[in-house]
């Protein structure tokens, strides 16, 4: 019987064909690992509180375990616990052998309370103050605090709403206006009509400028109030009300609930600013940054390098300005663009 010989090519044309594939299930699998693991972390888990044989009392939530140690055959684990607590405690996590628990359970009277400064907090809401005077304690602090919590937010709101905005445009006002009279003492003009016309707005802008201040202050009026929050060794901490964004007690909560409050939370880290120094919060502004790059790229970038290539490849004469230009080219293609963007940082900001 003869044997059919492979067409020259077929082995390699499967090879990499294979080899393309393969790279493929990677990319997938790569960002499947990504998408499990981060969207994993918005799920409000539940709150374990873990007695040790010293007495030690942990509440937080169980985030990983692993092995410790294997003796004699015999394999000990250790979990990590999330305590947050940061103002009070060291760290935020914890590892503690298992080997070491003599109780764990699920306590449905403690909540989780997120806030813009410190982390979290896992704990109970003891009291609530306006001032120095308690105006409510025990239940009567939770119905307090589920009543005014939407008032300081909308109050949080509005204030970043002014700070933003309409401050934000009168100190761009004020500080065109300085540079204005500062160009002007540059050129010897001291005094004149110019430069009192220019006091006379920066007089105005300062007016619109004290309007607005006490608006906010007016509105940090509703902010005045603080919660005591007792964690589970007793210690207590005194946060404002506007620095709570949210509180659950995810152990009591339906599966709904928490696919709710989950869902709220990944839009809040596409839509929101971020917090904690980019450790919390939202990534809108990177979002918003990168697609205005890409666009800026492709409607004003792209038409100028397509005609400079197609000027560079057929009408250009060739000489050294040609030459420097290739290299110039060849480099930008041939080196990651973060190289060019650390050589930025440290050559434009750091040293000129």
């Amino acid at each position: 019987m003869k044997k059919i010989a492979p067409k020259s090519g077929d082995p390699y044309i499967w090879l990499t064909g294979g080899a393309l594939a393969f790279c493929l299930l990677m990319v997938i699998g790569m960002i499947g690992l990504i998408l499990v693991n981060g969207l994993g972390v918005f799920w409000p888990t539940d709150l374990a509180r873990v007695t040790t044989r010293d007495g030690g009392v942990i509440l937080g939530q169980i985030k990983e375990r692993e092995l410790s140690a294997e003796q004699s055959g015999e394999a000990t684990y250790r979990i990590k616990i999330k305590r947050a607590n940061r103002d009070i405690d060291t760290a935020d996590y914890l590892w503690v052998e298992e080997k070491d628990i003599v109780d764990r359970s699920s306590p449905a009277d403690q909540f989780v309370i997120e806030r813009r400064e410190w982390g979290d907090f896992f704990g109970s809401v003891k009291s609530v103050k306006e001032g120095e005077e308690v105006s409510a304690e025990g239940a009567e602090a939770l119905g307090a605090v589920a009543q005014r919590l939407p008032e300081a937010k909308r109050a949080q709101e509005k204030i970043a709403s002014i700070e933003r905005k309409e401050v934000g445009d009168i100190s761009y006002a004020q500080e065109r206006l300085r540079l204005k009279s500062a160009r002007l003492e540059r050129q010897g003009v001291v005094e004149g009509p110019e430069l009192e016309a220019i006091e006379v707005e920066k007089a105005e802008l300062q007016k619109r400028y004290d309007a607005q201040i006490a608006r906010i202050d007016e509105l940090k009026q509703n902010l005045q109030t603080t919660v005591v929050l007792a964690a589970i060794d007793g210690a207590e901490k005194e946060v404002p009300i506007g620095n709570i964004i949210r509180w659950y007690q995810p152990n009591v909560m339906s599966v709904a609930s928490k696919l709710q409050l989950y869902t709220s939370k990944l839009w809040e880290f596409i839509s929101d600013d971020p917090r904690e120094s980019n450790t919390e919060g939202g990534t809108f502004p990177a979002i918003f940054g990168t697609v205005m790059m890409v666009m800026l790229m492709t409607f004003i970038v792209t038409p100028f390098g397509v005609i400079a290539a197609v000027y560079l490849r057929e009408y250009a004469r060739q000489g050294k300005i040609v030459s420097a230009v290739r290299i110039a080219v060849n480099n930008l293609a041939g080196v990651p663009s973060i190289v060019f963007g650390v050589f930025g940082v440290g050559f434009f900001i750091y040293f000129i």
